[in-house]
Order: structure tokens, then sequence, then C-alpha cells
């Protein structure tokens, strides 16, 4: 019988305290074409899970890769949303860029408290953040600059596969218009130089790839990456790293509209909740008639387990609902610099 033995180079995990398990269900990972045709070319096996994914490799008896990873092997997975409401309960940008995903590579240290390798670049934080964010371009990259001078050239670098597409522009009216054709080369991050100065930078992907993406994750393979983030040692032995990816559940003022339509006797309302920790909420001091516009006064945290007791008294002192409803994640709004909850309540 034969028998085909494979163990884990790296797993990768979402995380995200919205959810009462810490791990986030929302984000699909997928392996680019080029890296799904990498993981056959060497053997391996790609495994989604629930909450990220897992890559194997084939082992011999003694634990230790049949193919090893050639030094300089990238693994580029992209990362899809699955929930239509994660951007309302993640503590992220919602007026991102334009052309601006999400990019993380294993190729710096960021360790959590557990000493975990987080595929992040805040250090303080530790969770993802706009300097997470990376231009991108599919299919053409175009720059103008602005020069006095006869001609410049202009290349685009691209980073880890060491390929370069150059052009030498001539003046035209103190300006210079460059247009690469990203189909010449592979994909990954790029830097865009003129005459040996830095003027852009951004990540290229494949024109079908970038249809609904949220982000891309690159795991690279190389002998000088850092040993928190290595996961094939020099004797091919595997020692498995399992990839987090952080975030932080968004916080929210929730804002109860209370339109009084029954109880037209109520002159006034108070919300707050006072078992347990204690939330608090400020009256709107001019609401429209008929209206009470209640405020928390600090920022809660939304989180899949609801927060009970939060009571509505009238002026009486009389409990009209022992539970307020938390709010729906699809009512969220910037107004200026604080960002709402509403929940409409009738009384």
């Amino acid at each position: 019988m034969i028998r085909i033995k494979y163990k884990a180079l790296f797993t990768l995990e979402f995380i995200h305290p919205f959810y009462r398990s810490g791990k986030c269900p929302d984000i699909a990972m997928v392996p680019s074409s080029d890296c799904a045709a990498l993981i056959r070319s060497l053997g391996l096996n790609f495994l989604p899970s629930d909450f990220g994914g897992k890559l194997y490799a084939k082992v011999g008896d003694d634990d230790k890769i049949k193919n090893p990873l050639p030094d300089g092997t990238k693994f580029t997975f992209l990362l899809k949303l699955q929930n239509r409401q994660f951007q309302n309960i993640t503590d992220i940008n919602l007026i991102k860029p334009a052309k601006s995903y999400y990019y993380f590579d294993n190729l710096a240290v960021n360790l959590s408290a557990t000493n975990e390798p987080l595929l992040v670049s805040n250090l303080t934080s530790k969770i993802v953040t706009d300097s997470d964010l990376l231009p991108f371009a599919a299919g053409n990259f175009a720059f103008s600059d602005n020069s006095t001078v006869a001609t410049q050239n202009g290349e685009l670098n691209f980073t880890y596969s060491g390929e370069i597409l150059s052009q030498t522009v001539n003046n035209s009216g103190n300006i210079f218009n460059y247009s690469f054709d990203l189909n010449k080369a592979s994909t990954g991050r790029v830097k865009f130089m003129i005459d040996g100065a830095e003027k852009a930078s951004f990540y290229s992907i494949d024109q079908q790839e970038i249809a609904d993406l949220f982000g891309i994750v690159e795991v690279f393979h190389k002998s000088a990456l850092p040993a928190e983030n290595l996961f094939q040692n020099v004797d091919n032995s595997i020692n498995i790293k399992n990839y987090k990816i952080a975030f932080a559940n968004r916080a929210t003022k929730w804002r109860y509209i209370i339109n009084r339509q029954f109880n037209l006797a109520v002159n006034s309302v108070t919300v707050g909740k006072t078992n347990g920790t204690a939330i608090n909420f400020g009256l709107a001091a001019t609401p429209p008639p008929n209206t009470f516009i209640a405020v928390s006064n600090d920022p809660l945290k939304l989180t899949e387990e609801p927060i009970a007791g939060i009571k509505l008294t009238d002026d009486t002192n009389k409990v009209l609902i022992a539970n307020l409803p938390n709010p729906p994640l699809n009512l969220i709004r910037t107004e200026g610099s604080d960002t709402f909850s509403d929940i409409l309540i009738t009384i």
C-alpha cells in the first residue's frame, strides 16, 4: 500500500473580537492562478479552513520535506470577503484611497502577546490598519511627471522577481507621460523610478484577479527570513508557523431614535444600563417633535454577543422596555468625527 504523509508548513487564521470564538469566518483565502500552479508543481496541498487556510507538504518518515522549497518561493493568496457587513463590524477605513487594497506578507517580525507571527504592519496595535493598504494596478501603469530636462528614463522595478521594465521619454511641454504594460512581467510589488529616484510604489495584479478583491497575502520561503517566520529549516525539516491577521471590532455611538406614537403622555425618557458595566446615554437637546434621541456617551464595540440590560424608562421611572435591542449592523453612519449606530424605537 502506498503511504503518503503530509505535514503543514504554515497556517493562516483571521482573528476578530466581534465573534465569540475570536476567529473570523468572513474572509476566503484563495490561491492566485500562479500560486495554484506553483502548489501543484511542488506537490503541495492547500486546504481552506473556516477561518483561513493551511498549506501542506509531502514528508518522509523522518518528517522532512520530500520536495524542498527553492529559496525565494512565494505563495500568493487572494482575500475575498464573504460577509457584506464585514467592513461595518470591523475597525477599518470605510473610505479607502481609490484602487487601494490590503497587503500582508511574512517578511518582517511582528509577534503577538503569545509569540505567534502576525502579518500586519503596525507593531504597536498588532491589528490591521491603514498602513497595510497599498495601491494596486492591473493591466497598465501610467504616470505623469513634470520636468524641464530633455529626456527621462523611467523604470518599473519588480521587487521580488528582479524584473525591470524601462522607458525613455522625451520632454513634451515639460511633461513626461509614462505607460507600462504590466502583462509583460510577473505580479507582485513594484517600485516606479525616474532616473534612479523612487516616484511611486504599488502591487501589480492580474486583471482577472482584482474583481471583488479585499487584499493579498504573500507568504515567502527565504533562507534570510527571520527565524520567527521561517517554516522550512536548513535540513528540510518543518517548523510550522501559525500566522495570524488580526482585526479590531468597530466601536460606534449607539443612538436610539425613539418615536412617541402611542404613549403621548410620556414627557421624557432615560436610556441606560446599570447592571454590570454601566452604559450611560444622554438626550439630544432639540429633537424633532414627538421624538426622543438618546446617544451613548462613549462608543460601544460591536460584538456578536448582544449587550442585555439597556433599559428605556419614562419620566415617572416606569420601565417601558427592559432590554432595548442592539443596533443592526447595516445602519452605521459617520457624522463629523463620530460614527453612529442608529436603532429605531416606537413607544
